[in-house]
């Protein structure tokens, strides 16, 4: 029997995969497989803790659980005590471009910034205003001063020391001005502040950043990666264990038609791969999702770029066996019997969440699971998020409907694969 889930939680889960996307919370309750995968997941998040990193793609077709996966390591790294943040890549969203796309990737990231006590994002001013507060009842304690009377000198004084090892990072001085101007002007009570709209990547004008902050650097598609990096050792010495960053739906790089723009976009992931791996960055992460295509497509994929392909390439002793260390992690369809323990735990989710009880054995849904099987070419063409949308559909039905039997809907039923790779229509996220 599956366990009782939180009611508002419930909700969102079965509102969500009744949509076919993947929920942002209950994830543990229907995760089903992935044992070496999550492994490997976990260990990342040791090795980030460490001071080190990881910078991995997980693949896998649309519907096969790329997003699903990596919602959970993102719910994890969070509980561990991690900051987490995720984008997905859009015609308007890359890595870098001509019309600000980097850019955008970055304000998405900042704008989905969570960490365990703000779990749906928005947790760049928290952390900042955290920041702030800790300091100045430090200085408090240490001179027995009321926090009204510590002063913005002692308090900037005390925010640069703590993040003084910091200072070799690329950009880290109009960064640390950014971030002391944003403590003056919250403490200050203003509405408006330039700093935080700096730090938001929201600010374009250099005139404006030199007036105002002091500094005639804003972000742009150049620097953006670089203020990445530099977050990861903030959020570290803030008391958080590091920065994981996730960044899915890669398929839009590979459907570049610009040949320069995909070359340059698969160069920032290089160096992105490359400081992570050669330890140039420290308690970071990151997690790149996208289709096989994406990746292996000697044309248009990023093997077609010499200097990736190189080091994402299968070693020539893997001989086709599953290795969940290397760069890639390339999910593999679920088992019959993994998609079973699924939907067994869908029908129990749908009845604690209407409080009835279906009348629904196993062998009913066995008959379900033979019968969708039995409607496809082949077994790999039917995904988990297809299959739990048609159920809980089904479910609907057949509780609005007491007259109706089940069996009679699922002979009755017709299966539709999910959209091909190749369609233009991208789906934003699957189970």
């Amino acid at each position: 029997m599956t366990a009782t889930v939180p009611k508002r939680t419930l909700i969102t889960m079965m509102n969500a995969l009744s949509s076919g996307v993947v929920p942002r919370r209950g994830l543990e309750y229907i995760a089903v497989g992935r044992k070496k995968e999550t492994e490997t997941f976990v260990n990342d998040l040791d090795d980030t803790d460490q001071g080190g990193g990881a910078f991995r793609f997980i693949s896998g077709r649309f519907g096969n659980g790329k997003s699903f996966m990596t919602q959970m390591v993102r719910n994890y790294a969070m509980d561990r005590g991690f900051v987490v943040m995720d984008a997905d890549l859009a015609i308007n969203r890359r890595l870098t471009g001509s019309k600000k796309e980097g850019l955008n990737t970055y304000m998405e990231l900042v704008k989905n910034m969570a960490y365990k006590a703000r779990p749906d994002g928005g947790a760049m001013e928290p952390i900042l205003q955290g920041w702030i507060q800790n300091v100045i009842d430090r200085l408090s304690d240490s001179t027995g001063k009321d926090p009204s009377e510590v002063t913005k000198e002692e308090i900037e004084k005390e925010m640069r020391g703590m993040m003084s090892e910091l200072s070799s990072f690329q950009n880290y001085q109009d960064f640390m001005r950014v971030i002391i101007c944003y403590m003056h002007d919250h403490l200050d009570q203003k509405d408006d502040i330039t700093a935080l709209r700096w730090l938001k990547g929201e600010l374009d004008m250099k005139k404006e950043s030199r007036k105002e902050l002091g500094t005639n650097i804003v972000l742009n598609d150049s620097n953006w990666y670089d203020v990445i990096k530099i977050w990861s050792g903030i959020v570290r010495r803030l008391g958080f264990k590091g920065l994981i960053v996730f960044i899915d739906e890669g398929v839009i790089l590979y459907k570049l038609q610009n040949k320069v723009s995909r070359s340059n976009n698969y160069e920032r992931l290089l160096t992105m791969f490359n400081d992570i791996m050669q330890g140039k960055t420290q308690y970071l992460s990151i997690y790149v999702c996208g289709t096989p295509e994406f990746i292996e497509d000697p044309n248009r994929g990023l093997y077609s770029y010499e200097a990736l392909r190189s080091r994402l390439v299968a070693g020539r002793y893997e001989n086709g066996f599953d290795n969940y260390l290397g760069p890639i992690i390339n999910l593999k369809p679920l088992t019959n019997e993994e998609i079973f323990v699924l939907l067994r735990t869908i029908k129990d989710l749908h009845e604690q969440r209407y409080e009835y009880e279906s009348g629904i054995t196993d062998d009913m849904l066995e008959k379900y699971l033979r019968t969708v099987m039995s409607n496809v070419v082949s077994s790999s063409m039917i995904t988990p998020r297809e299959i739990t949308r048609d159920l809980i559909s089904l479910l609907d039905t057949l509780h609005q409907n007491r007259d109706l039997e089940f069996l009679d809907l699922v002979e009755g039923r017709t299966v539709y694969a999910d959209a091909n790779p190749d369609d233009e229509i991208i789906e934003d996220l699957e189970v």
